[in-house]
């Protein structure tokens, strides 16, 4: 299966930013003990309502404006696989959500990870790749989210802040519990 190859640059510039707006969506919505540290899983663990919320973020640079209506379908690589594979061996424990931000992440199409999982498998030829293979997830099976209430402005220069400055924990228990929750996920070396 042909995939896109790892670009650490564009990493590097996707994933603080994703993760930074995500977080701040997360924490404005009840989420607790938010863990955005990288582990080669999904890119954030957390809390909602004492259930187990995962969520795998990336950034679509070509989605520049408005949804086109013309994209009746919202596409996953399906190297993100593995981490429906690892829920699922896990008992489907908690919500996975994959999060697909539009190139100035004011706007994300939020996908239930069944729905990922159960959606059609299909291969494009893109400029990275032939033959890549993607979920392919009808948009009317997903959710758009307006982000632009987020802490958008300064995160470039301050994603530090955002991405390490998460939760405070008031008790030790508190942070050991939002380890395990981490743990029982991703412990699986998954390269974004």
């Amino acid at each position: 299966m042909a995939t896109k190859k790892f670009d650490k640059k564009l990493y590097d510039e996707a994933d603080p930013l994703s993760k930074g707006v995500m977080i701040a969506w997360l924490e404005r919505n009840g989420y607790k003990f938010i863990n955005p540290e990288e582990n080669y899983g999904v890119d954030i663990t957390c809390l909602k309502d004492n259930r187990p919320a995962f969520f795998e973020t990336e950034i679509k640079y070509s989605w520049i404006r408005e949804w086109p209506n013309v994209w009746e379908e919202v596409r996953i690589p399906y190297r993100k696989s593995k981490i429906i594979n690892k829920w699922i061996r896990n008992g489907s424990l908690g919500i996975l959500t994959f999060v697909i931000f539009r190139c100035d992440c004011k706007q994300a199409w939020f996908i239930d990870g069944q729905v990922v999982r159960d959606s059609r498998v299909g291969t494009l030829n893109n400029k990275y790749a032939s033959n890549e293979k993607f979920y392919h997830i009808d948009v009317n099976d997903a959710n758009i989210v307006n982000m632009k209430d987020s802490d958008l402005k300064g995160l470039e220069e301050n994603y530090d802040r955002v991405i390490f400055t998460n939760v405070s924990y008031p008790k030790q228990e508190d942070k050991e519990r939002s380890e395990k929750i981490t743990d029982a996920f991703i412990n699986v070396k998954y390269p974004a």
